[in-house]
């Protein structure tokens, strides 16, 4: 390997013909000196990157499987509601002749019971209506619990909850509207009124009532689905872009400039 008497030289076959060999010891030794200290600087900080990045990269991992939770529940909600409302808007009420039969039954101890037995078209009329309030309970309960999430989200937790304006119709046929905006159903009421009024229930329920309604709040919530969860520079701050400055290529030019002393190292 050269050194750096061998790359000096002497007369006029010296490589630095153009100074003396002692100005060039003394110009290499000093190239040398600032090297190493640079060296041991770079060092230092590639460490301290090394960590941020890392870093950045823990929470950008968070970020994406936070992001990611988020729009499976979502769609998962706006597809379950979706179905339920489609259906109770398209379901046909035909509950039979006598769709409710009470009967008493009396145990060993003499102890008085009602039993309430339905028929095949009131039990589907019955599951029908269940299915859509839990379907809209549950997108309510969604929504809620992740309104801090964006200003859209809370929004739009608002504007599923807001049922109190219908909630007289609801009641009217056994469902009842909580303070939350979700819905309560008293099946007795509601088997009731199925039975007496069959088009008032799907009046209040279907296409004109709460699964029309459903439909619109799903429509407008599929068209912003991309602006609900925000942005990781938004959600994280401007830390992010700092750290992002400094792990980017400033990194990569970091390493390559130790790469390049590495190699001088080599040389000499």
């Amino acid at each position: 390997m050269a050194t750096i008497t061998n790359m000096v030289g002497s007369g006029n076959t010296s490589l630095f013909n153009s100074y003396s060999a002692q100005s060039n010891r003394g110009s290499l030794n000093s190239l040398w000196s600032n090297y190493n200290s640079f060296s041991a600087n770079a060092a230092t900080a590639l460490s301290g990157l090394s960590e941020i990045k890392s870093n950045v990269s823990s929470v950008m991992s968070s970020y994406n499987n936070a992001k990611d939770t988020f729009y499976t529940e979502f769609d998962d909600n706006m597809s379950s509601l979706g179905k339920a409302a489609n259906n109770m808007k398209n379901l046909k009420i035909d509950v039979g002749e006598n769709p409710i039969t009470k009967t008493e039954e009396v145990d060993k101890d003499g102890n008085k019971t009602t039993k309430t037995t339905y028929s095949d078209g009131m039990k589907n009329a019955l599951g029908a209506v269940q299915d859509l309030v839990n379907s809209y309970n549950d997108s309510i309960s969604f929504l809620k619990s992740n309104s801090e999430v964006s200003a859209r989200v809370s929004r739009m937790a608002s504007n599923f909850g807001d049922t109190t304006y219908r909630s007289a119709n609801y009641e009217s046929i056994g469902i009842t509207v909580g303070s939350d905006g979700k819905l309560t159903i008293d099946e007795d009421a509601l088997a009731k009124a199925i039975a007496d009024d069959p088009d008032k229930v799907s009046s209040v329920l279907g296409k004109d009532g709460l699964a029309g309604k459903a439909e619109q709040h799903i429509e407008m919530a599929n068209s912003q689905r991309d602006q609900l969860f925000p942005a990781a520079k938004s959600m994280l701050g401007n830390e992010l872009s700092a750290a992002a400055l400094y792990t980017g290529s400033a990194y990569i030019n970091m390493t390559s400039i130790s790469n390049i002393g590495n190699l001088v190292n080599m040389m000499f």
